[in-house]
This record gives structure tokens, C-alpha cells and sequence, in this order.
């Protein structure tokens, strides 16, 4: 009951992240298509087809499809005991139990629409069946757990290695049965071999991570989840120090040596992954998670008078109620909020705007959400970024439309060489900016090419000119976006200071209504860096509040660092540009 309560509870507060789109995107494909499209993942098809048929039970929601992943979890919670019970006795069992139910780790995985619950139970059932010497049972365990997620490897060759290692303890007719149970499981992953070797040559965007970084994040995971706090990590210390203990204090050997291998080889093969070619993440640590629990129970229960016991439980309770705190609520830790930004969208959006997507491959999460009639553009359409072809697609984007909403997610792995956000920067009119996680949304006004310029040769005291400005149109509805574009000239070089620019939009009482401030040119060419001489465009978008009354309002803009601002000879800190009028 409490591993349920734990990973039910608010499954549905968060969005669905980029991974997790990835899954639900799956669902709109039938079960044969379901494994073409695999092939070109990198993962096998397993969790995929029991997602969907999940889903075609209980439905597409938030809450039906991670529910799927909380059941898991429970089944793995369940496992663990009767994995403990067999090997350590009840009070062994019924620790390492608790201890998984209330793992942050686990629990946190157990709320994500994504195979690490699936493949951590199915593993923990070859394990139990391999205990109870089931191996028909075994058999249907293992290939299910290869086919959702190829890391479960590792659970299979924990058990084969404990049979090798105590090979007297079987007699030669279980011999023959355990032969063929693995021979099914080879054989029935055979379709599949030719498919995982074509996905182990995809190439990763990945580094290699050093011991002392792999050894601080699972020290961390272990005792507080996805949190990062000191407190965690000597949890996580005190976990395995408890392991050892209980690897030490055991009085059979066989059961010790198997948990041992249950824990230890799901985490080797993630920490060589991670040393060889970077591919680590803390949500490979849940697979040995289960191993980890049973040996540290064995040490609490073995290592420990009886009487005294509450005591190292509630050291480890405490820090784990402190991780689920911190993944239940602390906003820093939310996964990315594609579900408020497609809401943004959807409340501020004109019937003429356009989303752009960088990178292209973000429509999955983002249909997930979005239902919407505006035109969805993948951007680059293709990698590597085909330059020429990426500068014809933004320009037909400016001929076709007043303003986009630029979604922006691993923007640097999509566009390297920069080319979207630099004709952005040089063409487009970044009106609003907001992070939701790691996804970035801005709503950006074009605008035509060949704009009249006005001449100000407006003279600043830090050395800057504004030589002049342009504005897109003198009068807008509310909701929409005053493009301007401001023409300064570095009449001394670079400044000492990094000056910001600000664009304020003023009713009749002097209050600002609209603003949009940044370092030039979208924050990419701080004045520390100009050259003397140097002419610098800088474009402005003022978003326009949809319940803005219809009146005259003054355009003025300005520079400042901190609290202080620089001066226009002779014109005070602020220059007024003109008079905006807003109409119904």
C-alpha cells in the first residue's frame, strides 16, 4: 500500500517531457508499426506494446499512461520481498521492501512514461523464478525483460553467473532445463539481433564522465532520487556501507553472492557505459536498485540488535522522505512543462502565427498537447544543418508570416553552427522569452527587410550613438507585436561596462505597459565586445497585453547597467521615439 500510495501520488502534476512524448507518440502507430519504428529508435519494442495496449484500456491521459509505470513499480516493490523472503527470510524481505518502496529513485522512474519500471520488474521475475527454479517462468521473464529495455541484460547474467558459480547446486536434469530456458531466451530475441546491432551504430551527441563524477551521482541517487543534496549522498555512502555489512553478516553464501550480483552487475555495466562513451544517467541505476536494498536490509537486520533497529531505519527513512519531498514539489526540479508552454501558447496566439520547433524532432511531446490549427515547423530539416536550405525556409517564414512562437530544446545539438537563432537575431524581433525546464518558448515578430530608417544621431555618455530606428507600424491591435529595430554606432570602441537596452511602452501616466529589455541583439553582442566604428542592429519586439485599452501610447528607450543609466546629451536617460497607437 505505500509503495502505491508513494507513486500515485500527484503522478499527473507534472508535464510529459521530451522522453516521455517519445512514448506516447508510439501509441499513435499500430503494434506492427510499433516495431518498424523501433528499429530506428534505440530501444526495443517491448515497453512500447505494452504501453499501447495499456492504453487502449485505460486511455491517453497523463494519469492512465504513467500509471502503467507505478504498477510496475509496486510489482517490483512486491518481487524484492519475495525475492528477500526466499533468500534472507520475512524480516529481510519485508526491509528491503520498504526501503524500495520508498527509494525517491525508484518512486520517481515509477511516474515517468518510459520502460525503467517495466524492465527493473520484469527483471526482479526472471530473478524470483530463477530462485524457485521455474525456469519455464524464467524463460518468458527474461525475453519479456530484453525486449523492454536492453539494460535488463544485466539481470540475466547476474542469475547465469550465481548458476555457474554454485553449478553443484543443480542436478544434471535442472542443468538441462536451465540450458534450455536460456536457449529459448536466445532464441526468441533472434528476430530482433539484426535490429539492435543496426541501433548500436547510432551515433552519440554523448562524453565520456569521469569515475569521481559517476561515483557522486550514484552515491546521490541512491539516497535522494533526481534531489542533489550532501545529505543524499552519505545516505546513498550509508546504503551501500549497510550492503557490505549485510554481504558480510550473511549466513549463506549462495543468497548473499546472488543479491551481490543483482545489484553489482546492472550497476558495472552502467558505470563502463558511463566511462567508455558517457552514456550514463541516473535512471540506469534503477535496474540494480532492488539488489542494493536487499543486501543493505540483510545489514540492518542482521547487523543490528532487534531492539535497536528503528535506529538505522530512520536514518534511512529520513533522507528519503526529504528526496520525495523535493521530487513531489520543488519546482527545480519539475520535468520540462510542455503542458503550460503549449497553453501559453494557445492563450496569446493570432490566427496568423506560425511555431517553430528547434530541434524538428520535439513535435512528438509537443503534439501530445497541442491540438491547435497553426502551421508546426520543424527546423533545421535536417542534420547535419543543410544551411542554404535552413535560410530559404526562415526567409519563407518571414514572407508568410507576422510573428512565430520559437520552441527551442537542445538548440546547440539541433542547429551547431547557430544558423536559426543568428537570422533570428539579425531579422527577427524577440518580443517575449520564458523557460519552462530546459525548453525555452519566445515569441518573435518579422517584419519586411526594407523599412524606412529615422535619423536620430542620439549621442549617449558612454560613448554609444544611436544613429536611428525603425518601427514596423505606428499602430497595432492588442495582442499583437510592435517590431523595433535600433541603429547604434560604437562611437568610442568597446565600453567598460555591460549596457543593457531598454524599450518601454508608456500610458498617459507615465507607467510602463509593455516592455522587452536584453543586452543587443538578443543578449548576443554584449557592448564590451563592439569595435570602434561599429554599426550594430539591434531588433526589439513589444508584445502588445490583449487587454490593453485602445489609446495613444509613447515608444522611449534607453540604456542602463544596474541602476544606472546612461544619458542622451541633452535629452535626459530616455529618448522618445514617437506614439503607438493602440485600436480596438
Amino acid at each position: 500500500m505505500l509503495a502505491a500510495a508513494l507513486r500515485w501520488f500527484r503522478i499527473d502534476a507534472q508535464s510529459l517531457w521530451y522522453d516521455e512524448g517519445i512514448s506516447a507518440h508510439q501509441l499513435s502507430r499500430s503494434f506492427a508499426e510499433i516495431v518498424s519504428a523501433s528499429a530506428l529508435d534505440t530501444h526495443p519494442p517491448g515497453y512500447y506494446w505494452t504501453l499501447k495496449a495499456w492504453s487502449e484500456v485505460f486511455g491517453l491521459s497523463e494519469l492512465a499512461l504513467r500509471s502503467l509505470s507505478a504498477a510496475w513499480g509496486v510489482a517490483a516493490v512486491v518481487l524484492t520481498f519475495l525475492i528477500g523472503r526466499r533468500l534472507f527470510g520475512t524480516l529481510a524481505g519485508s526491509m528491503a521492501a520498504l526501503l524500495l518502496a520508498v527509494a525517491p529513485l525508484a518512486v520517481y522512474y515509477s511516474q515517468e512514461v518510459r520502460m525503467y519500471a517495466q524492465v527493473t520488474a520484469l527483471g526482479l521475475l526472471a530473478v524470483y523464478a530463477y530462485t524457485r527454479r521455474v525456469y519455464w517462468l524464467y524463460a518468458l521473464a527474461g525475453l519479456a525483460t530484453l525486449y523492454s529495455q536492453y539494460l535488463g541484460v544485466a539481470m540475466l547474467i547476474a542469475v547465469n553467473l550465481h548458476a555457474l558459480i554454485w553449478w553443484r547446486s543443480r542436478s544434471r536434469r535442472e542443468w538441462l532445463a536451465w540450458l534450455g530456458a536460456n536457449a529459448a531466451i536466445g532464441i526468441g530475441f533472434l528476430p530482433w539481433l539484426g535490429a539492435f546491432i543496426a541501433q548500436q551504430t547510432h551515433a552519440l551527441n554523448t562524453s565520456p564522465r569521469t569515475g569521481l563524477g559517476i561515483t557522486v551521482d550514484t552515491l546521490t541517487a541512491y539516497g535522494g532520487g533526481v534531489a542533489r543534496n550532501e545529505a543524499f549522498l552519505w545516505a546513498g555512502a550509508l546504503l551501500i556501507l549497510l550492503a557490505l555489512v549485510g554481504v558480510a553478516r550473511c549466513r549463506d553464501p549462495s543468497a548473499a553472492t546472488l543479491a551481490l550480483l543483482v545489484w553489482l552487475l546492472p550497476l558495472g555495466l552502467v558505470v563502463f557505459l558511463g566511462l567508455r562513451s558517457g552514456l550514463f544517467e541516473v535512471r540506469y541505476l534503477v535496474l540494480g536498485l532492488p539488489g542494493l536494498m536487499l543486501l543493505a536490509a540483510v545489514g540492518v537486520t542482521r547487523g543490528v540488535p532487534k531492539p535497536l533497529l528503528l535506529a538505522p531505519l530512520g536514518i534511512l527513512l529520513a533522507p528519503a522522505a526529504m528526496g520525495l519531498t523535493a521530487q513531489y514539489f520543488d519546482p527545480t526540479l519539475a520535468r520540462d512543462d510542455y503542458r503550460g508552454l503549449v497553453a501559453d501558447i494557445q492563450r496569446e496566439a493570432q490566427a496568423s502565427d506560425a511555431i517553430v520547433l528547434v530541434a524538428p524532432n520535439q513535435v512528438e511531446i509537443f503534439d501530445y498537447y497541442y491540438h491547435g490549427s497553426l502551421p508546426l515547423i520543424g527546423l533545421p530539416a535536417q542534420r547535419p544543418t543543410d544551411v542554404q536550405d535552413t535560410l530559404q525556409r526562415l526567409e519563407a517564414l518571414r514572407q508568410q508570416h507576422d510573428r512565430i512562437w520559437l520552441v527551442s530544446w537542445a538548440a546547440t545539438e539541433a542547429d551547431p553552427k547557430g544558423v536559426i537563432l543568428s537570422w533570428l537575431a539579425d531579422n527577427g524581433f524577440q518580443a517575449t522569452h520564458q523557460w519552462y525546464g530546459s525548453v525555452q518558448l519566445a515569441l518573435v515578430g518579422l517584419a519586411p527587410a526594407n523599412l524606412a530608417i529615422q535619423r536620430v544621431d542620439g549621442n549617449l555618455d558612454n560613448g554609444i550613438v544611436l544613429d536611428g530606428f525603425r518601427v514596423s507600424q505606428w499602430a497595432l491591435k492588442p495582442g499583437e507585436t510592435l517590431n523595433l529595430t535600433l541603429l547604434w554606432r560604437a562611437a568610442k570602441g568597446p565600453t567598460t561596462d555591460r549596457w543593457k537596452v531598454f524599450t518601454h511602452l508608456l500610458d498617459s501616466g507615465s507607467m510602463v505597459v509593455a516592455q522587452r529589455d536584453s543586452e543587443p541583439d538578443d543578449n548576443l553582442r554584449p557592448t564590451t565586445t563592439w569595435q570602434h566604428g561599429e554599426l550594430i542592429q539591434d531588433n526589439y519586439g513589444i508584445a502588445i497585453p490583449t487587454d490593453l485599452p485602445a489609446g495613444s501610447y509613447t515608444l522611449e528607450i534607453g540604456m542602463y547597467d544596474g541602476e544606472k543609466r546612461s544619458v542622451f546629451d541633452g535629452r535626459g536617460d530616455h529618448l522618445v521615439l514617437g506614439q503607438v497607437q493602440v485600436t480596438p
